[in-house]
């Protein structure tokens, strides 16, 4: 598992070093740029000094007046050298360079070139030549100077640089490091939420982490949420279904009590409508794991994808009925709305209006303010006083029709959640029963 902290500081590390490394080669190389135009620009001005003061004789020799020729001239390898080479080839080189000849050669009339070289006792030198024409002659002159002291002063630089850049480097990741830790702590108090959620303390993580982590913290939190009230739900209706069956089987051992007062014939039509009951529980549990489908968890629904797939399964479940189904919505297919929740709560009223239709179901949806859910169908309806009592848990309109008057409070209560409203009315285009919800999605 790669550590966030790990990535961060490393990250950021390499990233100091590059930067810092990526300084130093441009300070380097602008300094040394600055020395070389400055030495350059000084040894031309030399250049020209000694142009003023070199002469030809007749035998075409170069001659140089002695009181232009300072004294870093003079000494032995000194350091500062020059030579001036006639068109016939002659040359007249500096008395400090000794008796070390310096590889220059002649240059044309304003031709320039400046180079390194390796002079007298092995020095590092910075050499400058020019071309230039006096007396009806060309005349080159070479001006040569060491580097010995520059160089010696940029190492000294560079090592003073260097110590004072290395200095900043763990100075910076030394913040760094305190930054990476102080904007990671609160993480750990996620961490620490998370654990107490699981082991029961908590029921929503309570901590505050930076922006980029929090959508995931209260995308967790929904989840919870989300999971709670399903869970609730479902002990719910597995309670309904267990209280149902511990019902009929109590019904069975008074049966069985009272075999000896009834006759068989009566015992085993109590019986069979018994166990009838029985299967009607069953099947009605089946049939909404049926609607429910393979349901995973997500806060979107795809109309285009659930409806027709909720209806294809209704369809098989009233296959004895040749139902004619309509849908219509003037909103997004993708609803902001948990796809468990959305299939639990058409389910239910689709079904309902499915099991009551004569031939007829009509959905529309809605996406202004909010979402709202129509649907009506065809079927015989209910009286105003009977549609007050349909919202309540274990009503129905008729005790003949298998079922447990759970599911309108079911969808009741996921309207609720969502701080909606459910209304019952009489459809005044197919006759039967109109159901609309609306909800307001967070």
């Amino acid at each position: 598992m790669k550590s966030l902290r790990r990535q961060l500081s490393l990250g950021l590390t390499l990233t100091l070093i590059g930067l810092l490394t990526l300084q130093w080669a441009v300070v380097t190389f602008t300094i040394d740029h600055l020395i070389q135009s400055q030495m350059t620009e000084r040894m031309q001005q030399e250049a020209e000094g000694l142009l003023a003061g070199v002469t030809v004789n007749v035998r075409g020799l170069p001659m140089l007046e002695q009181r232009l020729v300072t004294t870093g001239y003079q000494r032995p390898f000194s350091g500062h050298y020059f030579v001036v080479i006639t068109d016939e080839g002659h040359k007249l080189q500096s008395r400090s360079a000794w008796d070390v000849s310096l590889p220059v050669t002649s240059l044309a009339v304003g031709e320039q070139q400046v180079t390194h070289i390796t002079g007298p006792e092995d020095q590092p030198l910075l050499l400058l030549g020019h071309g230039y024409r006096k007396q009806q002659r060309d005349i080159t002159i070479y001006i040569a100077e060491s580097l010995d002291d520059l160089q010696h002063s940029l190492r000294v630089f560079h090592g003073i640089y260097g110590a004072l850049s290395l200095l900043g480097l763990l100075a910076l990741l030394a913040l760094q490091r305190w930054i990476v830790l102080n904007s990671l702590n609160p993480l750990q108090e996620i961490k620490d939420n998370l654990a107490r959620v699981a082991s029961g303390e908590l029921q929503q993580i309570n901590a505050n982490g930076p922006a980029e982590v929090m959508p995931l913290v209260n995308e967790f939190n929904r989840i919870l949420k989300s999971a709670s009230q399903k869970t609730k739900r479902s002990r719910l209706s597995i309670g309904n279904l267990a209280h149902a069956l511990k019902t009929r089987l109590a019904h069975l051992n008074l049966l069985f009590d009272s075999e000896s007062r009834i006759g068989i014939s009566q015992l085993r039509q109590s019986m069979k409508a018994c166990a009838e009951e029985i299967h009607q529980d069953v099947e009605r549990e089946l049939k909404r794991a049926r609607l429910m489908g393979d349901v995973y968890t997500s806060q979107q629904t795809d109309l285009e994808i659930e409806v027709p797939r909720l209806v294809a399964t209704l369809q098989k479940i009233y296959s004895e009925k040749q139902v004619a189904f309509a849908w219509q919505h003037d909103t997004q297919t993708r609803l902001m709305i948990d796809r468990e929740d959305m299939l639990e709560l058409l389910g239910n009223v689709l079904d309902n209006a499915f099991k009551w239709c004569r031939g007829q179901v009509q959905l529309n949806i809605t996406g202004h303010s909010g979402i709202t859910i129509v649907v009506e169908d065809d079927g015989p309806g209910s009286t105003a006083p009977e549609l007050e009592t349909l919202l309540q848990r274990g009503m129905r309109m008729d005790e003949s029709k298998p079922g447990s008057g759970l599911g309108l409070a079911i969808v009741q209560d996921i309207v609720q959640h969502y701080h909606g409203t459910i209304a019952l009315d009489h459809s005044a285009r197919l006759g039967g029963l109109r159901i609309q919800l609306s909800l307001m999605p967070a």
